[in-house]
C-alpha cells in the first residue's frame, strides 16, 4: 500500500475492535471533538514515551509480542495516562505552550545557524577575495617598480641628451666667437 497519510483503521461495536489494519507502528486514541487537540497529542506523547522505556529498546517484548499480549500489563497505564490528562487539562496546556516555545526557538536557533553558514561561506569568499586582491596588490607593486625605474632611466636619458645639447650649443657658440676674440 505505502500510502503515509493514512495510519491506521479499525471498526469497532462498543468498546469490541471488529477489525483493524495498520502497515506502521502506531499510537492511537479516540476523543470526543470537544477535547480539542492539544490534549489527545499530549496523551499520545505521554503514552508512547513510557512505552518507548518500559517495552521499545531493541529486544524488547515490543519486538516480538503477540496481539494484545501486553493489554494487561501496559492497559492499566494507558487508563491512568488518560486519568491524568483528562484530571489536568491546564498542566497539559502549559505543556503544550511550553512545547511550542521550545519549537518556536529551535526553529530560530535552525534559521540562525543556517544564517552564520551562510555567513561563514560568504566570509570565506570574502578572504579568497581579499587574498586574490592581496596578490594581485604586491604584483601591481612590482609592476610599479618597475616602470617607475623604467621612467627615471628615461628621464635621465633625456635630461643627458637635453644636456648634451646646450653643451654642444655652448661649445658652438663658445667656438665661433672665439676665433674672433682669440682665444
Amino acid at each position: 500500500m505505502g500510502q503515509q497519510t493514512l495510519i491506521y483503521s479499525f471498526v469497532a461495536r462498543g468498546t469490541v475492535i471488529l477489525a483493524e489494519y495498520t502497515e506502521f507502528s502506531a499510537y492511537c486514541v479516540v476523543a470526543v471533538e470537544s477535547a480539542g487537540r492539544q490534549l489527545p497529542i499530549a496523551f499520545l506523547e505521554r503514552a508512547k514515551d513510557d512505552f518507548s522505556k518500559k517495552y521499545g529498546a531493541k529486544g524488547g517484548k515490543a519486538s516480538s509480542a503477540g496481539p494484545n499480549a501486553l493489554k494487561r500489563e501496559f492497559g492499566p497505564k494507558l487508563k491512568e495516562q488518560m486519568k491524568y490528562c483528562v484530571e489536568h487539562p491546564e498542566e497539559i496546556n502549559k505543556l503544550a505552550k511550553v512545547k511550542a516555545q521550545v519549537n518556536e526557538v529551535k526553529s530560530v536557533m535552525m534559521d540562525n545557524i543556517e544564517k552564520v553558514l551562510d555567513r561563514g561561506e560568504k566570509i570565506e569568499l570574502l578572504v579568497d577575495k581579499s587574498e586574490n586582491l592581496r596578490s594581485q596588490a604586491q604584483d601591481f607593486r612590482k609592476q610599479g617598480g618597475k616602470v617607475k625605474q623604467k621612467m627615471w632611466i628615461e628621464n635621465m636619458k633625456m635630461k643627458l641628451v637635453v644636456a648634451g645639447i646646450f653643451t654642444a650649443l655652448a661649445l658652438i657658440v663658445f667656438l665661433s666667437v672665439c676665433p674672433r676674440f682669440k682665444c
